[in-house]
Order: C-alpha cells, then structure tokens, then sequence
C-alpha cells in the first residue's frame, strides 16, 4: 500500500508529534513518521474511506490536517488560530485585571464579582474549547501533554471563583482574572512559538534552495582506467 502523506499545522513540541503517532496507530496505522519541525506525516495502513475520520480525530487533539495537494492559503474559521483566540480574550482579560488599580482609579465597578463573572466566561469557554478538547483527547491516548495542565488551573480557578461568589459573596474568592490569564497568556506563547517555528521553517527551506549540488562523473578509458569529470 502506497504511504499517505500529510501535512499537520499546530505542532509546538515531540509530546505533540507523539500525541498524533500514537492517535494514528491507535486507528490501525502502520510505519508513522511525523516531524514536528516541519508538520510532515507519512503513515500506512489506513482505507481513503477512513481519512475523514482521522482527520477529526487529529483535530481533536488540538492539531490540523493539510493534505498534500489543499489550497496553500485555506480560508480560516473564527478562533481556528492561536492569533484569533489570543486577540479575542486579551480585552476581556485587560479589563479584568483593571481592579488591581482600583486604588488609584475610580473603576469600583470592577470589584462586582457578578461583571467579573461576565466578563470571564467568554474567555473560559474558548480556552476549554481549545485546551480543555486536546487535554482529553490527549489522555484517553494516554500521552497527556501540556494542555492538561493548562485546562486544569483555568478550571480549578474558575470553579473556586464561582463558589466564591455563590456562597460567601466576597472578592478575597475571585480569582476570576487568574482563570483568564492563564488562557490569555498561554494562547500569547504558542502563538510566540508558532511564529518562531515558521520563521524557522522558512530559513531552513532558504537556506536548502541555496545550497549547490556538486557531482562528479566517473567513466572509463579504452584502457579500463577510471577517468573523473567534476
């Protein structure tokens, strides 16, 4: 059977390019290579009929499929990259750590634990959509990776800070702001680090189309003696 070759975007780490090898041979693949530096996997073993179902089974570990031969520049769904989420929750981030200066300016408004709420759950359900879906899938897979982590410190925060505010109705329990810096920040470094794979990537591609290929002939005589032609 002819190798599949596929392009991922989203990989930042081995841990993820290991995520997908053992999702993909979980599914019955065979000779997986994948590397994470330039997105590329090659596997065997699988039916056409089955590539839908892999290729959902990749995004839902956090990652995306490019098939050899898709359009170079796909139009890109809300929140599909890391730029978009991180761009989407930093207002309300922002405006969440503004009690910290309450002090010094009249925002008293902010200390409400009910608009601290508000003003959290947007970025709350985008990060557990992202890091919450790649953190269980990546369990169920047995190689936790590092979203779990990050999906369990929103989560602990977020639920102390709503039991807070439901039970004892005071600010020294909202860590509202906490559940949304971890989402922000994080989104911030691997959009950091995509963009340093990337630039990356594309010096090397530079640098190989650069690079001369010499060769040398070898012929014969009339005589059997071994003649070089550079």
């Amino acid at each position: 059977m002819e190798p599949i070759h596929w392009n991922i975007e989203g990989m930042t780490c081995s841990n993820c390019a290991l995520s997908i090898k053992k999702y993909l041979e979980s599914e019955g693949a065979s000779h997986v290579n994948i590397n994470p530096i330039n997105g590329k996997l090659s596997f065997e073993n699988i039916d056409a009929s089955d590539f839908k179902k892999l290729e959902t089974g990749i995004h839902a570990l956090g990652y995306r499929v490019v098939q050899k031969g898709a359009s170079a520049s796909p139009k890109k769904k809300w929140h599909s990259t890391h730029q978009m989420r991180f761009l989407f929750t930093l207002p309300f981030t922002v405006t969440l750590m503004l009690h910290m200066l309450h002090p010094w300016l009249p925002i008293h408004w902010i200390q409400n634990g009910w608009i601290q709420l508000s003003l959290c759950i947007p970025v709350f359900v985008v990060g557990l959509t992202y890091f919450g879906k790649s953190a269980i899938k990546s369990i169920a897979n047995q190689m936790p990776n590092m979203n779990v982590l990050v999906a369990a410190g929103a989560l602990v925060s977020f639920i102390y800070s709503a039991i807070g505010l439901l039970y004892y109705h005071d600010s020294h329990y909202f860590f509202f702001e906490t559940t949304a810096s971890i989402i922000t920040l994080v989104f911030l470094g691997n959009y950091l680090e995509e963009r340093t794979m990337q630039s990356t990537q594309h010096a090397l591609k530079k640098l190989i189309s650069s690079q001369k290929v010499m060769a040398n002939m070898i012929a014969f005589d009339d005589q059997h003696q071994e003649l070089l032609f550079p």
